[in-house]
C-alpha cells in the first residue's frame, strides 16, 4: 500500500530523489502526520511550479515544536527570484502547519499532550492548549525592494493561504525592524 507520501515523491520525484552510493534515497520524505497532507502536497505543488527545472530538490521535512519545517538545497546557483518563491512557499506551508490540525487538517490550535505540541482542530483536541500569545500569527519574511534585500512583517491568513502585509510606517528613515512590525 502506498503511503501520501509515497504518492508525493512518485509524482514529484526530481524535488525527493537523490542517488547516494548508487542507491537512490529520499531525505526530503514528510515525516508528519496525516492531517498535514494538503499542506505538504500543497507546499510541493508551488516549488514544483517555481523550479520547474529540476535543480531544487527538499532535504529535510519533519513536524517539529507543532510547525512543519522544510529544508532545501540546489545543486546549482539560483536566481533570487526562485529562492524568495521557494522561501515565500515553505513559509505559507510553516504558517498553515502551525494552526492545521495534525490529525485532520482542520483549522486548530496548538495543544501540549505528553510533552509533543500539536495544533489540533475542536474534534481532535486533547491535552492542555497552549496559550495564545498575541502576534503569534505575525511572520518575518525575506523579501526585495528596489532590487534590495529586506524584511518584511506579514500576518498569515487562513482563508486565502496567503500572507498579508502588515502596515509599515510612511515615514522613510532607517528604523529597527520591530519598529515596523505592529504586534
Amino acid at each position: 500500500m502506498t503511503t501520501w507520501q509515497g504518492a508525493l515523491i512518485q509524482k514529484y520525484p526530481t524535488l525527493f530523489v537523490r542517488p547516494f552510493r548508487g542507491v537512490a534515497f529520499a531525505p526530503g520524505y514528510p515525516r508528519c502526520a496525516p492531517g498535514w497532507q494538503h499542506v505538504v502536497t500543497r507546499l510541493v505543488e508551488r516549488v514544483a511550479a517555481a523550479a520547474n527545472d529540476g535543480s531544487v530538490y527538499f532535504t529535510q521535512m519533519v513536524c517539529e515544536h507543532g510547525v512543519l519545517r522544510t529544508h532545501w538545497s540546489s545543486r546549482s546557483e539560483i536566481p533570487q527570484q526562485l529562492a524568495l518563491k521557494i522561501e515565500e512557499a515553505i513559509g505559507l506551508a510553516e504558517a498553515r502547519s502551525a494552526s492545521a490540525c495534525i490529525d485532520c487538517g482542520a483549522e486548530g490550535r496548538l495543544f501540549a499532550t505528553d510533552f509533543v505540541l500539536a495544533p489540533l482542530c475542536r474534534l481532535h483536541q486533547r491535552g492542555t492548549p497552549v496559550p495564545i500569545v498575541a502576534g503569534r500569527d505575525v511572520y518575518l519574511r525575506r523579501g526585495v525592494v528596489r532590487q534590495r534585500p529586506v524584511l518584511v512583517c506579514s500576518r498569515y491568513d487562513w482563508e486565502s493561504d496567503a500572507f498579508l502585509d502588515l502596515p509599515t510606517s510612511a515615514d522613510s528613515r532607517p528604523k529597527r525592524l520591530s519598529d515596523d512590525c505592529e504586534l
